[in-house]
């Protein structure tokens, strides 16, 4: 008897890496297989908006809708445009906002961790290439248009002509005088540019100069100090110092700040070509109205102040429906004035996407499934699920693992169904009280450990790169999580206030037991991290019933200060009282988490929210996130 030759391709290839175990996109900055031919007319579409843009004298922003289902290929559509096009333009990638409070700053912070991603073949990354092309161009103009330029000037211009990149490498060599001299130059006529053209007024200018000054600096540690600056941080007095810079202030709040920055980007944008600024994951905003109009109201400022950008909203259509009867009829019409489709591809279609992933990996997919098979598994309803059908084949094929099992009934399919709907009748129509027969736990304790794991291996590979981290991104992360897990209990949670006065970014948890904890989140420094823990610790002594715990990132600078140490002895001391450094594991697994919340509320996974929440529960009872549901061990 003859040996099956898929068996035997199996048996030879041993250690073959599954090429189907990836089936989304996590960035567009990934790499991941793609076949062109798949909606090609969309991306065209794209591109068209983007072209339209940067022809239009007036660099209006324009709005579109990327609409379709859960894994059908929305994310990797953009990835698909930011490999083509991340060299001319920049792509701006924004996940899914969670605190109503500071929206824009959410925004923002995502904008410059998509700035410092590398152009592809390039030392230089995305915000590098922006300012070349945008500083170069502003100074060829400018002296082009002087009666009397010096043979100096006149050797920049034809230098930047050259090349804009020539801005890093040809104006001399690293503390040289040469190279202070030209710098001085470009950041003297570069900012009376701006003034002339867009004014004094606001923070503008010293964003300008802040990124000029990032701009000449050869120096990681002095660009590192710049990019504290750009994110709203403060800098010490021998920082600002060595800049030539100044702290924004008390009085300018981070909402105010982020939209002034991102107006900048936009209107330098328009030296160089159009911004790509993509939302994703903006499902799960149904979850909190209280969310979702802020969003709409932060839209509408960027579609108001931000010029020469196209807006791309990743949304389910039935979503994108229901959100439009909940934002500003002015914002549905800036946010809709283009809708781009994915359709599900045919079967056909599905089986090319199928050989392409072999391919890819040097496989003839022949080899690897029958026919039979194939049909199979192309059967599904999304491109994710056909990717995760052929994964599981593989792994039973290559590894003996058992192929997972359907629903075990209809009834069950049903009530899945009836869940979904249900959520989105009861966010649609509140007064409706609809039951729905309860469900029974579906063993996903393994399929969670496993998503949770693949979760903490990129959490842990994004630990060391330039992330923004902030209180309020923290404290909306956490209200997010516990907003999941305190569905169908007397969980209150909302932040603690001290009148008027500045607090940590916080979050107070009541349970249906009338325990209460305050969880802050401090990762800012000088002397507003001592007001604020100062005007904590008040909180706390003021609140003796109440346990208080307040983390600071381990990542952030240590804090030296005298009176801060004071505060943070204080606050240990209390009774109920805690300071935490949030080390690399308590912050890995809180991403984790807050990742898989986000992930089921935007049907990235495909699994019930309870049940997953009840899976959490067992798996971490001993993590602090979990134990705020119990109300407070210290």
């Amino acid at each position: 008897m003859e040996n099956n030759p898929i068996d035997s391709f199996f048996h030879i290839q041993e250690y073959i890496v599954n090429p189907f175990g990836t089936s989304r996109v996590d960035s567009p900055f990934q790499e991941h297989t793609d076949l062109k031919s798949l909606f090609s007319e969309q991306f065209m579409r794209l591109k068209s908006l983007v072209r339209e843009i940067a022809s239009d004298p007036n660099h209006q922003s324009t709005g579109v809708v990327l609409a379709g289902n859960p894994g059908s290929g929305k994310t990797h559509l953009i990835m698909r445009l930011a490999r083509e096009m991340i060299a001319a333009n920049r792509i701006l990638f924004i996940r899914q906002p969670n605190n109503p409070e500071s929206i824009l700053y959410h925004i923002y912070s995502r904008m410059l961790e998509s700035l410092v991603e590398r152009v592809p073949g390039t030392s230089y990354t995305q915000i590098q290439y922006l300012l070349a092309r945008s500083f170069s161009n502003i100074i060829i103009n400018v002296i082009k248009q002087l009666k009397n330029p010096s043979e100096n000037m006149k050797s920049m211009e034809a230098l930047l002509s050259q090349s804009h990149l020539n801005i890093y490498r040809g104006l001399g060599g690293d503390d040289t005088e040469t190279r202070r001299k030209n710098w001085k130059f470009i950041e003297k006529r570069t900012l009376e540019w701006w003034g002339d053209t867009h004014g004094f007024g606001g923070q503008g200018s010293s964003i300008v100069k802040a990124l000029i000054k990032y701009c000449s600096y050869s120096d990681i540690g002095r660009r590192e100090m710049i990019r504290k600056w750009l994110a709203g941080h403060e800098l010490s007095e021998t920082e600002l110092k060595s800049t030539g810079l100044e702290n924004r202030g008390e009085s300018t709040g981070f909402e105010a700040f982020a939209i002034e920055a991102i107006r900048v980007l936009g209107k330098l944008s328009i030296e160089d070509e159009p911004l790509i600024v993509v939302f994703d994951q903006l499902e799960g905003l149904k979850y909190n109205e209280e969310l979702l109009i802020s969003f709409g109201e932060a839209v509408k400022e960027l579609f108001t102040h931000i010029p020469n950008t196209l807006m791309i909203f990743n949304l389910f259509p039935e979503r994108w429906e229901a959100y439009s009867a909940v934002f500003n009829p002015s914002v549905v019409e800036r946010i809709g004035q283009n809708t781009v489709f994915l359709n599900t591809p045919s079967k056909n279609e599905m089986k090319e996407i199928l050989a392409c992933r072999a391919r890819e990996a040097s496989i003839d997919i022949s080899s690897l499934f029958t026919e039979e098979e194939m049909d199979k598994i192309s059967n599904g309803e999304s491109i994710r699920k056909v990717l995760n059908n052929a994964s599981d084949y593989f792994r039973f094929k290559k590894d003996k693992i058992p192929l997972p099992q359907p629903l075990s009934s209809f009834k069950d399919q049903i009530l899945m169904e009836i869940r979904h709907i249900k959520e989105e009748i009861s966010w649609l129509k509140k007064h409706l009280n609809l039951s729905v027969p309860a469900f029974q736990e579906t063993g996903n304790t393994e399929k969670i450990k496993k998503i949770l794991e693949s979760y903490r291996k990129y959490e842990a590979s994004e630990y060391e790169k330039h992330s923004i981290i902030n209180d309020a991104d923290d404290a909306g992360k956490l209200q997010v999580m516990l907003r999941a897990m305190g569905r169908g209990t007397q969980l209150k949670a909302g932040p603690m206030k001290k009148g008027r006065k500045a607090v940590p970014e916080n979050i107070m948890v009541r349970t249906s037991s009338r325990k209460t904890t305050v969880t802050g989140f401090l990762h800012i420094k000088g002397n507003s991290f001592t007001s604020r823990l100062k005007n904590f610790n008040d909180l706390a002594e003021n609140h003796p019933e109440s346990w208080f715990q307040l983390f600071r990132d381990e990542r952030q600078e240590k804090i030296t200060s005298k009176v801060a140490m004071q505060e943070i002895l204080r606050l240990n001391n209390h009774e109920k009282g805690s300071f935490i450094i949030m080390e690399r594991e308590n912050r890995i697994l809180f991403e984790s988490l807050y990742r898989l919340v986000t992930d089921i509320q935007n049907r990235d996974v495909d699994m019930d929210i309870e049940d997953a929440i009840k899976v959490i529960k067992k798996l971490y009872s001993d993590y602090w996130l979990i134990r705020l549901l119990d109300a407070g061990q210290k």
